[in-house]
Parts: C-alpha cells; sequence; structure tokens
C-alpha cells in the first residue's frame, strides 16, 4: 500500500499541474463537442465532410467563414480530447510504472539469490530454460515491432503526448 500512496504523493508540483493542464485541454475538447452536439441537436451528424466543406466555400456562394471555422473547430475539439486524454492516462501508467520497478527490482534480486542458492546445492537447473525462453521472447517482441511502429504512425499527435505523459510520469 506504500506504493500506491507513492503515486498518489508524486502528483504535486510540476506533475499535478501538467495532469491538471492535460485534464482541461481533454474538457475543453470534450465540452466544445458536446456543447456543439447539444446546440445543433441533429444537425451535427449532417455537417459537411471536409471536401463538401472546401467545394461551398470556394464555390459560387462566396466564402462562409462562420460555418468553415466552426467546422474546424469541431475537428480541433476532437483533437483536444484525445491529446488531453493520452496525455492524462499515459502519466498516470508511467507513475504506477515506476512503482513497479521499484517493486520488481527488488524481487528479482531475491529471486535471485534463491535461484542462486538452489542451483549451487543442486536442487535446479534454470539457466538453459530460461536463456531459451529470452530467445523465444526476443522473436516475439521483434514480430510485434512492425505493428506498433504502424500504430503509432498513424495515430502521431497522440502518441507523441501520451510518450510525453508516460515520461513524465516515470519522473519522480
Amino acid at each position: 500500500m506504500g506504493e500506491l500512496g507513492e503515486v498518489i504523493n508524486g502528483f504535486s508540483g510540476l506533475k499535478g499541474r501538467l495532469l491538471l493542464f492535460g485534464g482541461v485541454v481533454a474538457l475543453a475538447g470534450m465540452a466544445w463537442g458536446a456543447g456543439r452536439a447539444l446546440f445543433n441537436g441533429a444537425e451535427s451528424s449532417s455537417r459537411p465532410a471536409p471536401m463538401q466543406a472546401e467545394m461551398r466555400i470556394e464555390g459560387e456562394q462566396g466564402p462562409v467563414r462562420g460555418e468553415d471555422f466552426l467546422w474546424k473547430a469541431d475537428r480541433w475539439s476532437e483533437g483536444a480530447a484525445g491529446l488531453g486524454a493520452s496525455f492524462i492516462v499515459a502519466m498516470l501508467v508511467g507513475s504506477m510504472l515506476r512503482a513497479a520497478i521499484r517493486t520488481g527490482a527488488t524481487l528479482i534480486a531475491l529471486a535471485g539469490i534463491a535461484v542462486w542458492f538452489l542451483e549451487s546445492r543442486g536442487h535446479v537447473s534454470l539457466w538453459e530454460d530460461y536463456s531459451h525462453t529470452v530467445q523465444e521472447g526476443g522473436t516475439w517482441i521483434a514480430a510485434r515491432t512492425e505493428i506498433l511502429l504502424a500504430f503509432l504512425k498513424a495515430h502521431l499527435p497522440s502518441s507523441f503526448a501520451a510518450a510525453a505523459g508516460f515520461g513524465f510520469g516515470l519522473r519522480k
């Protein structure tokens, strides 16, 4: 339970302000989108697609500034909500991971001492199985790396915000 307290106490100072800022960005994006949807009712689902909006702006009717601005603002609100939420979630995961790494390092050291003791007495032989498992794990990770890179490229802005939040979450 002490590790959870460390995670909660870690959100003071810079981390707390960054978490608050990410929340403000996400809530502002969600509030704009929800406010527009409530104000327009069923009309929000029938807003023009990007190509239709460009055709109407450059068409014979002349520029339609208000609708163009609102359409762009709707797009930005969706992006802001995704960026803010990605940042917050990644920051929380990073903070929890930091606490888990400390606990895991302690457990690995204790397990290593126990395995060394058992192998020195001749009770177990684990290193051959362990090296085989590590080789299989490396092959599995290499196969999944391409999928992860494709996902990150498809969602680059949210991925960047999530990576920044994750980095700040790992920070003490």
